[in-house]
């Protein structure tokens, strides 16, 4: 038996905690949530996607999704219009507040990725990425 068997589940989750934790510390100077942060930082990238593609591109729950995106407009960070052929579809874009914002969202992934991977040779970090998207391959193969 390995000395790590068993203990997987264990590592990632305590990593992604700290992650989170950190993540949240830092977002809280802005008044936003993890959530929140991931949909701004999609739409600096994607402006003008409608929720759907969103919570799809983002892997988060539709609901939840909505539910971010109308307090971010709530806040005048983004604004919501109705797609012009189709009625059902919200268009989310970033206002200037919440382009305001871009600089420093970046800033802060740039800082936690940077102490995440701190010590880690190139090599390491690819060889890292591999492997963390070859298990999430393998578990998303084996859905319910």
């Amino acid at each position: 038996m390995r000395e790590t068997e068993g203990l997987f589940g264990k590592y990632v989750a305590l990593a992604y905690w700290l992650i989170q934790k950190r993540l949240n510390n830092e977002l809280s100077g802005f008044g936003i949530k993890i959530t929140q942060y991931s949909i701004l930082r999609y739409l600096s990238n994607h402006d003008g996607s409608n929720q759907e593609l969103i919570a799809g591109d983002l892997e988060i729950d539709k609901g939840l999704c909505s539910r971010e995106i109308r307090k971010l407009e709530e806040t005048g960070l983004i604004i919501r219009t109705k797609h012009p052929a189709d009625n059902r579809q919200w268009i989310c874009s970033l206002t200037e507040s919440g382009l305001a914002l871009k600089k420093d969202l970046v800033r802060i992934g740039d800082q936690i990725n940077e102490t995440v991977l701190c010590g880690l040779s190139a090599k390491e970090e690819d060889a890292l990425y591999t492997l963390i998207k070859r298990v999430i391959s393998n578990l998303n193969t084996e859905e319910d």
